[in-house]
């Protein structure tokens, strides 16, 4: 049996949900906090860059399920657009699984469907349960 998919405590700190994951894909969101903005009122691009890194993690997670554990060794976010209201929405693909690794990428949506970020990660994968890096 696989075990649910969970978002980080720092996620969920942030507000992450997820709101799908299977195969390979993952779709979560976040709501505009004022607590989680810069000194302009935007949304900090750190929270924006967090949300991507989960939803890959996610996918990622939903095909790996309980056989190991993994995590992010390289992170590029490209910003598009400022979110200043509303909810955030990012949707990220496992675009290729190697032996020790998984490479994936998101896109990053505001309420209106607004591309604000896109996002590529790769993902170191371990099967211990020993979290080393």
């Amino acid at each position: 049996m696989k075990k649910p998919l969970k978002i980080a405590p720092f996620g969920k700190h942030l507000g992450i949900e997820i709101l799908e994951a299977g195969e390979g894909v993952a779709r979560l969101k976040m709501p505009y906090q004022h607590e989680l903005t810069n000194p302009a009122g935007n949304l900090h691009g750190g929270a924006i860059a967090t949300v991507a890194d989960s939803a890959m993690a996610v996918a990622i997670g939903s095909v790996v399920g309980t056989s190991g554990r993994h995590f992010t060794v390289k992170l590029e976010i490209r910003y598009k657009a400022a979110v200043t209201d509303g909810v955030i929405i990012a949707e990220a693909t496992v675009t290729r699984r190697k032996p020790r690794l998984f490479l994936g990428e998101a896109v990053v949506t505001n309420g209106e469907g607004q591309v604000i970020a896109t996002a590529a990660g790769t993902f170191m994968f371990s099967d211990s349960d020993a979290n080393t890096r």
